[in-house]
């Protein structure tokens, strides 16, 4: 949990600065919304990951299920997130809702990879002949 997050901090840091300055050096204003709703999708990803951590020493079929109710509450919360900040903020345009979906992708493939490969631990690796 504490690479993780190590890690997830990282990709954060690396979104701020890469939109800090994509803003700076082009003629488009995102608002400093956009940096708020950063930081909550990494709340959410760090709180979703933490749930699915705190089950991980029950049975297989608990942590799958408990990886997939994670997968759904945060494509629910991100996407209320979204349609609260768009009918709240008039001024949150095609420009604003692209970078708050990159983001979320961005974030997403972190956790599908950091998932994937903790998915099957019961699976053994295959040996240099291809058997197992």
């Amino acid at each position: 949990m504490k690479i993780y997050s190590i890690k997830m901090a990282f990709v954060f840091v690396a979104i701020v600065g890469s939109t800090y300055m994509g803003s700076m050096f082009s003629n488009l204003k995102l608002g400093n919304s956009i940096y708020f709703a950063a930081f909550f999708q990494l709340c959410v990803f760090l709180l979703l990951n933490y749930y699915v951590t705190v089950g991980h020493k029950k049975s297989g079929n608990s942590q799958i299920r408990r990886i997939m109710i994670a997968s759904m509450l945060r494509m629910f919360v991100i996407l209320i997130f979204l349609i609260i900040t768009m009918l709240n903020q008039p001024k949150a345009n095609i420009p604003w809702t692209i970078a708050y979906g990159l983001y979320f992708l961005l974030f997403l493939i972190f956790d599908i990879s950091k998932n994937h490969t903790n998915l099957r631990p019961d699976l053994k690796a295959p040996d240099e002949n291809g058997n197992n």
